[in-house]
C-alpha cells in the first residue's frame, strides 16, 4: 500500500510498547520495533507480519541507535519513545532508591528519548509526529511520596518535550506527550485499570488524530489535554 504509514516504537517487546506494534499492524502501518535483551523478546519475534522489522536497540548506547538510524530505508511518520523502566514504588528512604538504581531509571526514561529523537531525527518524514511516552505520576502538582524518581524521570520526560517541540516547530513536526493510562503490566501491577490492548488501542487512534497544532502538550490516552 503506497501510503502506508511507518511507526517506530521503542522498548517494543513487553507491555504497552509490545502491544501498541499488534495495534500498529492492525491499523496498517509499517512498523519497526526495537528492543534491549533478544531473550526477553520472544513475543515480538513471534509476530508474523511482512509489515514488522525488528532490531536491536538500547536507548542509551548511541552507537546502538544510529546503527539503526543507518539501516532504516524510509522516513518515520511516527516516532514513539516508550522504552522505560521503574525501580520500584517506594520512596527516597527505600532501598529501591539507590544511587545505581536512580541513575538507571534516570538513564533509560529520560537520557533514552532524548538520545532516541538525536539521532532518529534526521529520519523523519516531513511533519512527522514524535511522541514521548510520559505518565501522570510526572505531574508536578502531586501529594505522591512514592516511586520518587519515577515520577521526577516523568517530569523530566514531559519538560523535555516541550523544548524539543520548541526545537522543531520550523519544521512542522508535532512533539507530544502521552499518558498510558493504568496499565496491567509489569510495572502497572494487576490491579491497573486498562489492558494492554485497550490502552494501546486508544493511544494508536489519538496518534493517529494528532496535528501540528497539538504540539508542545501533555494527552490522556484517550486524547484529551492534561495540565503538567
Amino acid at each position: 500500500m503506497l501510503n502506508k504509514k511507518t511507526i517506530l516504537i521503542t522498548g517494543a517487546n513487553r507491555g504497552i510498547g509490545l502491544q501498541l506494534v499488534k495495534e500498529s499492524l492492525n491499523k496498517n502501518f509499517s512498523v519497526l520495533g526495537t528492543f534491549r535483551n533478544k531473550l526477553k523478546s520472544k513475543e515480538l519475534y513471534d509476530i508474523k507480519s511482512n509489515s514488522l522489522n525488528i532490531f536491536e536497540m538500547d536507548v542509551i548506547n548511541e552507537t546502538s541507535i544510529l546503527n539503526v538510524s543507518n539501516n532504516l530505508t524510509k522516513p518515520l511518520d511516527y516516532l514513539i519513545c516508550n522504552a522505560g523502566i521503574n525501580n520500584g514504588f517506594g520512596n527516597l528512604f527505600d532501598s529501591d532508591h539507590s544511587h545505581t538504581s536512580m541513575l538507571n531509571v534516570l538513564n533509560v526514561n529520560v537520557l533514552g528519548c532524548v538520545l532516541t529523537i538525536k539521532y532518529l531525527k534526521k529520519n523523519l518524514n516531513s511533519n512527522a509526529k514524535i511522541v514521548l511516552i510520559s505518565s501522570t505520576l510526572g505531574i508536578q502538582q502531586h501529594i505522591g511520596s512514592n516511586a520518587t524518581i519515577y515520577r521526577a524521570s516523568k517530569a523530566a520526560v514531559n519538560n523535555i518535550m516541550v523544548s524539543v517541540s520548541e526545537e522543531l516547530k520550523s519544521e512542522n513536526i508535532t512533539v507530544v506527550s502521552f499518558h498510558p493510562g493504568w496499565v496491567r503490566t509489569d510495572m502497572g501491577g494487576a490491579n491497573a485499570t486498562l489492558s494492554t490492548k485497550e490502552s494501546a488501542k486508544e493511544l494508536i487512534k489519538s496518534f493517529e488524530n494528532l496535528s501540528f497544532k497539538d504540539t508542545g502538550k501533555f494527552f490522556n490516552y484517550d486524547g484529551t489535554t492534561i495540565k503538567f
